[in-house]
């Protein structure tokens, strides 16, 4: 069983909670956006809380941080989007190998969501060219996409053409004007609204606009078809131990405890 952490961190230093959540859920692979903190200081915190022997394997262009527990000869570097490094692939060679694809795509407050659908079509080409160099579809895609999971950049047949269930994505890909799309599968929608276990979403926005979700799931797991069954626990963390990260009254994210985002913990049975 091989479990993964990520969770946007808001540019602040959240060492304590992010070392004890590792410890606690203990994960083999953590993946921070909007770390502020060096990757040395990090995984100085995370061997001294979890007594593992993490290490980072992202490099300065990339705009996720990725420390593994799982040895760094495993791990092969195998793209680098040229969208300013929003997306990093890496085959890990641990079962019968996969692809982790981590991403921090661009936000709305940045570009418009035509721009987003456009700029995710770049990405899925990427992964699928990947997936086609390595011989195999065993992706598990993960990060802050800045979308929600009903958002043409995530849906589109193009894009990422994530859909909501097992039977659909089990097609394994889709035709559309004569050409395939490989289907993604989506299991966040599970954790979408408040009949779920955990929180309603990942990330909370109240705006002034006549238009608002509040809760939207930002945060996301993807995978492809071939890894959907793998699929052992999803998580949204709501706390860390005795820490919650929801306020007491209006359970939203407490921005004064730690992040504007809620962590997601997954793990895949791989071997």
């Amino acid at each position: 069983m091989t479990s993964f952490l990520f969770w946007n961190v808001m540019g602040k230093d959240l060492r304590p909670l992010i070392a004890e959540a590792v410890r606690i859920h203990d994960v083999d692979i953590l993946m921070l956006a909007e770390s502020s903190v060096s990757d040395k200081e990090l995984a100085a915190s995370l061997i001294s809380i979890t007594g593992q022997p993490f290490e980072a394997i992202s490099d300065a262009r990339d705009k996720v941080r990725v420390f593994s527990r799982l040895p760094k000869n495993l791990w092969i570097r195998r793209q680098t989007d040229h969208l300013s490094a929003r997306m990093v692939i890496w085959s890990l060679n641990i079962g019968p190998g996969i692809l982790v694809a981590v991403t921090h795509f661009l936000s709305k407050k940045n570009v418009n969501e035509g721009e987003q659908s456009m700029l995710a079509v770049e990405l899925a080409k990427e992964i699928s060219r990947v997936e086609d160099a390595v011989g195999y579809q065993r992706t598990v895609r993960v990060g802050d996409l800045n979308m929600n999971p009903f958002d043409a950049g995530v849906t589109g047949a193009q894009s990422l053409h994530a859909v909501m269930t097992k039977r659909l994505a089990a097609r394994m890909e889709r035709q559309v004007q004569g050409s395939a799309y490989r289907f993604f599968y989506n299991p966040m929608w599970g954790l979408f609204g408040d009949r779920t276990d955990g929180p309603p979403g990942t990330f909370y926005k109240r705006s002034p606009g006549v238009i608002e979700l509040f809760w939207h799931m930002l945060d996301q797991v993807l995978l492809r078809p071939t890894l959907m069954d793998s699929l052992a626990e999803l998580r949204v963390l709501d706390s860390i131990g005795n820490a919650p990260l929801l306020t007491e009254g209006a359970a939203i994210p407490n921005v004064s405890i730690a992040s504007d985002h809620l962590p997601i913990f997954f793990r895949l049975e791989l071997e």
